[in-house]
Protein backbone atom coordinates (compact mmCIF):
# COMPACT_ATOMS: atom_id res chain seq x y z
CA UNK A 1 0.00 0.00 0.00
CA UNK A 2 1.32 3.39 -0.43
CA UNK A 3 1.23 6.08 1.98
CA UNK A 4 -1.82 7.73 0.35
CA UNK A 5 -3.82 4.44 0.56
CA UNK A 6 -3.38 4.09 4.45
CA UNK A 7 -3.84 7.34 5.07
CA UNK A 8 -7.50 7.08 3.06
CA UNK A 9 -7.94 4.07 5.09
CA UNK A 10 -7.52 5.50 8.24
CA UNK A 11 -9.16 8.88 7.22
CA UNK A 12 -12.48 6.95 6.70
CA UNK A 13 -12.49 4.23 9.57
CA UNK A 14 -11.88 7.99 11.77
CA UNK A 15 -14.63 9.81 10.02
CA UNK A 16 -17.27 6.84 10.85
CA UNK A 17 -15.97 6.46 14.54
CA UNK A 18 -18.01 9.45 16.98
CA UNK A 19 -16.40 9.91 20.05
CA UNK A 20 -19.13 7.38 22.28
CA UNK A 21 -17.45 4.90 19.90
CA UNK A 22 -14.09 4.86 21.71
CA UNK A 23 -15.66 4.67 25.05
CA UNK A 24 -15.03 0.85 25.93
CA UNK A 25 -17.60 -0.94 28.38
CA UNK A 26 -16.23 -1.89 31.24
CA UNK A 27 -17.50 -4.26 33.94
CA UNK A 28 -15.37 -3.17 36.98
CA UNK A 29 -16.27 -6.28 39.40
CA UNK A 30 -14.88 -8.85 36.68
CA UNK A 31 -12.53 -6.50 34.23
CA UNK A 32 -14.13 -7.51 31.18
CA UNK A 33 -14.44 -5.23 28.45
CA UNK A 34 -17.33 -5.86 25.69
CA UNK A 35 -17.43 -3.71 22.33
CA UNK A 36 -20.23 -2.75 20.50
CA UNK A 37 -21.18 -3.43 17.10
CA UNK A 38 -19.83 -0.04 15.15
CA UNK A 39 -17.00 -0.59 17.26
CA UNK A 40 -16.17 -4.24 16.04
CA UNK A 41 -16.30 -3.18 12.33
CA UNK A 42 -13.67 -0.47 13.43
CA UNK A 43 -11.70 -3.10 14.95
CA UNK A 44 -12.25 -5.44 12.30
CA UNK A 45 -11.47 -3.18 9.41
CA UNK A 46 -8.42 -2.27 11.57
CA UNK A 47 -6.98 -5.17 11.88
CA UNK A 48 -7.18 -5.79 7.75
CA UNK A 49 -5.34 -2.82 7.34
CA UNK A 50 -2.75 -4.50 9.81
CA UNK A 51 -2.70 -7.36 7.70
CA UNK A 52 -2.53 -5.68 4.57
CA UNK A 53 0.43 -3.89 5.65
CA UNK A 54 2.14 -6.96 6.57
CA UNK A 55 2.91 -5.14 9.90
CA UNK A 56 6.04 -3.47 8.59
CA UNK A 57 7.12 -0.20 8.68
CA UNK A 58 8.34 0.83 5.16
CA UNK A 59 11.11 2.75 5.62
CA UNK A 60 11.57 3.26 1.55
CA UNK A 61 10.59 6.96 2.19
CA UNK A 62 13.58 7.10 4.22
CA UNK A 63 16.69 7.69 1.79
CA UNK A 64 19.40 6.33 4.42
CA UNK A 65 19.41 3.38 6.99
CA UNK A 66 22.23 3.04 9.01
CA UNK A 67 24.32 1.81 12.02
CA UNK A 68 25.70 4.15 14.26
CA UNK A 69 30.26 3.95 14.51
CA UNK A 70 29.32 2.46 18.34
CA UNK A 71 30.51 -1.01 19.23
CA UNK A 72 28.60 -3.86 20.31
CA UNK A 73 30.30 -4.45 23.69
CA UNK A 74 32.40 -2.70 25.86
CA UNK A 75 35.01 -4.46 26.58
CA UNK A 76 36.07 -2.52 29.66
CA UNK A 77 37.38 -4.65 32.43
CA UNK A 78 36.17 -7.86 30.59
CA UNK A 79 37.51 -11.10 32.57
CA UNK A 80 37.58 -10.04 35.52
CA UNK A 81 36.57 -12.11 38.12
CA UNK A 82 33.84 -10.76 40.25
CA UNK A 83 30.78 -12.74 42.97
CA UNK A 84 27.42 -12.28 41.63
CA UNK A 85 24.24 -13.42 43.38
CA UNK A 86 21.49 -13.31 40.53
CA UNK A 87 17.84 -12.30 41.57
CA UNK A 88 16.55 -14.80 38.96
CA UNK A 89 14.62 -17.17 40.57
CA UNK A 90 15.88 -20.58 39.27
CA UNK A 91 19.38 -19.68 39.54
CA UNK A 92 18.42 -19.93 43.58
CA UNK A 93 20.11 -17.79 46.50
CA UNK A 94 23.45 -18.70 46.06
CA UNK A 95 26.56 -16.96 45.40
CA UNK A 96 28.68 -17.42 42.32
CA UNK A 97 31.72 -16.77 41.00
CA UNK A 98 30.80 -15.21 37.36
CA UNK A 99 33.34 -13.49 34.80
CA UNK A 100 32.91 -10.32 33.39
CA UNK A 101 31.85 -9.94 29.79
CA UNK A 102 32.19 -6.19 29.47
CA UNK A 103 29.19 -4.01 29.28
CA UNK A 104 26.29 -5.03 26.65
CA UNK A 105 23.45 -2.84 25.14
CA UNK A 106 19.86 -3.63 26.09
CA UNK A 107 18.46 -1.80 23.63
CA UNK A 108 18.35 -0.24 19.89
CA UNK A 109 17.47 3.78 19.86
CA UNK A 110 16.69 5.29 16.32
CA UNK A 111 17.11 8.84 15.25
CA UNK A 112 16.04 10.31 12.12
CA UNK A 113 17.41 13.47 10.34
CA UNK A 114 16.70 16.29 8.51
CA UNK A 115 17.56 14.45 5.38
CA UNK A 116 15.55 11.78 5.98
CA UNK A 117 18.60 9.12 7.03
CA UNK A 118 17.55 6.61 9.66
CA UNK A 119 20.42 5.98 12.11
CA UNK A 120 20.17 2.96 14.46
CA UNK A 121 22.38 2.75 17.55
CA UNK A 122 22.85 1.05 20.46
CA UNK A 123 22.28 2.08 23.99
CA UNK A 124 21.50 1.19 27.65
CA UNK A 125 24.88 -0.60 28.49
CA UNK A 126 24.75 -2.98 31.26
CA UNK A 127 27.61 -5.37 32.32
CA UNK A 128 27.08 -8.68 31.28
CA UNK A 129 28.52 -11.74 33.24
CA UNK A 130 28.88 -15.16 32.66
CA UNK A 131 28.26 -17.52 35.38
CA UNK A 132 30.27 -20.77 34.39
CA UNK A 133 28.33 -23.11 37.15
CA UNK A 134 25.13 -22.05 35.76
CA UNK A 135 26.28 -21.57 31.99
CA UNK A 136 24.30 -18.40 31.90
CA UNK A 137 25.11 -15.09 31.70
CA UNK A 138 23.04 -12.24 33.96
CA UNK A 139 22.96 -8.86 33.63
CA UNK A 140 24.41 -6.65 36.68
CA UNK A 141 20.97 -4.84 36.75
CA UNK A 142 19.31 -8.04 37.52
CA UNK A 143 21.92 -9.27 40.08
CA UNK A 144 24.02 -8.31 43.05
CA UNK A 145 27.84 -8.71 42.08
CA UNK A 146 31.15 -7.04 42.82
CA UNK A 147 34.54 -7.15 41.42
CA UNK A 148 36.96 -10.50 43.01
CA UNK A 149 39.99 -8.54 44.17
CA UNK A 150 41.61 -10.78 46.53
CA UNK A 151 41.85 -14.62 46.99
CA UNK A 152 39.77 -13.91 50.02
CA UNK A 153 36.85 -12.59 48.78
CA UNK A 154 36.64 -15.92 46.87
CA UNK A 155 35.02 -17.54 50.19
CA UNK A 156 32.55 -14.56 50.98
CA UNK A 157 29.41 -14.54 49.79
CA UNK A 158 26.86 -12.17 49.23
CA UNK A 159 24.22 -12.42 51.20
CA UNK A 160 21.16 -11.02 52.78
CA UNK A 161 22.99 -9.02 55.23
CA UNK A 162 25.78 -7.90 52.69
CA UNK A 163 22.56 -6.34 50.85
CA UNK A 164 20.52 -4.95 53.45
CA UNK A 165 24.33 -2.80 54.23
CA UNK A 166 24.27 -1.02 50.24
CA UNK A 167 23.49 2.65 50.84
CA UNK A 168 20.35 2.93 49.11
CA UNK A 169 18.96 -0.10 50.42
CA UNK A 170 19.12 1.48 53.88
CA UNK A 171 17.83 4.54 52.76
CA UNK A 172 14.96 2.61 51.20
CA UNK A 173 14.45 0.89 54.46
CA UNK A 174 14.66 3.87 56.68
CA UNK A 175 12.31 5.50 54.26
CA UNK A 176 9.82 2.53 54.67
CA UNK A 177 10.16 2.30 58.43
CA UNK A 178 9.12 6.16 58.57
CA UNK A 179 5.92 5.47 56.81
CA UNK A 180 5.04 2.92 58.92
CA UNK A 181 5.88 4.99 62.05
CA UNK A 182 4.09 7.90 60.61
CA UNK A 183 1.20 4.95 60.00
CA UNK A 184 0.95 3.98 63.15
CA UNK A 185 1.34 7.20 64.79
CA UNK A 186 -1.67 8.44 62.99
CA UNK A 187 -3.60 5.25 64.19
CA UNK A 188 -2.63 5.92 67.65
CA UNK A 189 -4.08 9.37 67.52
CA UNK A 190 -7.50 8.18 66.05
CA UNK A 191 -8.22 5.63 68.74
Amino acid sequence: MTEQEINKELNEIRSGMRLLDSIIYQDFKTIEGKLNKKQIEVVQRLFKLFDQLGWQIAFNSYKELKSADDTPINKFKCGTPVKVLSCKKEHGNKTYFGILLGEIPLTINHSIDKNGVVTASRSMYNPAIFIPELNDIVFGCESWWGEITSKEELDKLITDDVIQNVWYVKLLNATADNKATALDSDNTSIQ
